[in-house]
């Protein structure tokens, strides 16, 4: 199954977030809206809400994309 236009662009955002790369100003300001990512002066981070949409959207597209915490030991 593929993934929609925008669930690919929501797993861009946050996949952008969880590797600090840059990402557009307004995507961001939609995942802060949206309750996925926080963002306050000098960060922005995933939430937990898009820790779970982030986990979703990779096992939907077929990939295996995990922070650090999140691998079992």
């Amino acid at each position: 199954m593929s993934l929609s236009r925008k669930q690919n662009k929501r797993l861009g955002v946050l996949l952008g977030v969880m590797f600090r790369d840059d990402v557009p100003e307004p995507l961001i300001n939609e995942a802060v809206k949206d309750g996925y990512i926080e963002k306050n002066d000098a960060s922005i981070k995933i939430t937990p809400k898009g820790l779970d949409e982030k986990n979703r959207l990779c096992t939907l597209a077929g990939l295996n994309v995990k922070y650090g915490f999140e691998k079992k030991d």
